[in-house]
């Protein structure tokens, strides 16, 4: 029908997700948002919204409520999704967001349930990741020096920070690996990676600066696979040179 395929809000898919992976009572899915709650950090509901939620739901047509006996023998009535909301609790569940705002609530939200019940994050993670890697590159291009675009990059970059760190893959050192490991080399350049071309015994890597230039790198292979570098990722560039050479066309000498 028309009503079950209409686009699934954040209360809705969550729920969703839940009573498809077996939270069949009301109560029991408002537990799952309650303050101290895994989901309560994130997105805290009061059991009125839970319960306008699940009417919703039904009306859709997504779940539905059958009979069951309580253990004292009391009748309940147990949420069960239909055929239609299993396959839209996977299919939202497997979507990424399209903003990077939609981070700090439906896709946390997404990867949370994952957890909780011991599935996969890393398609999620990865598919978020290419999904936000134009809206990325594009508000990083905007070098303009106004507060809102100012905003817009470093949201950016934390962004994809986020992404690395909660893939295994981030670069960016805590405040312990610093007293930890420093570097002598005082030439630093921030950089996003561009393009990453692998050859059989090594990588090719093109870095965009923050001052709108490129750089490209030659490393390893081994060292690309260990730095997990793909685009999007956020490095430093570290280089030391021991002479530097200054050339000049002869029309210009002349």
């Amino acid at each position: 029908s028309v009503a079950s395929k209409q686009q699934l809000d954040l209360i809705e898919g969550a729920c969703l997700v839940l009573i498809s992976n077996g939270i069949s009572h009301g109560y029991q899915l408002a537990k799952q948002f309650e303050s101290g709650a895994a989901l309560g950090e994130v997105l805290t509901l009061s059991r009125p919204v839970i319960y306008r939620t699940v009417k919703s739901l039904e009306a859709q047509k997504l779940i539905r409520s059958v009979d069951s006996l309580g253990s004292r023998g009391q009748l309940k009535f147990k949420l069960k999704c239909t055929s239609d909301g299993e396959k839209q609790a996977k299919q939202w569940l497997s979507e990424p967001v399209s903003h990077i705002r939609d981070l700090r609530d439906e896709f946390l939200i997404k990867v949370l349930l994952l957890q909780t019940f011991n599935l996969n994050t890393k398609r999620l993670i990865h598919t978020q990741r290419q999904t936000l890697i134009d809206v990325t590159k594009t508000l990083l291009a905007d070098l303009a020096s106004n507060p809102v675009a100012i905003w817009r990059r470093e949201q950016a970059r934390t962004a994809m920070r986020f992404l690395d760190e909660l893939d295994g893959a981030s670069q960016t050192p805590s405040i312990e690996s610093k007293r930890q490991f420093q570097v002598s080399a005082r030439n630093q350049l921030r950089a996003q990676v561009a393009k990453v071309r692998h050859g059989d015994t090594l990588s090719t890597v093109y870095l965009s600066l923050e001052s709108n230039q490129t750089m490209t790198s030659t490393i390893t292979r081994d060292a690309a696979d260990d730095l997990s570098l793909a685009p999007g990722s956020q490095v430093v560039a570290l280089f030391k040179a021991t002479e530097v050479m200054i050339a000049q066309s002869a029309a210009e000498v002349g």
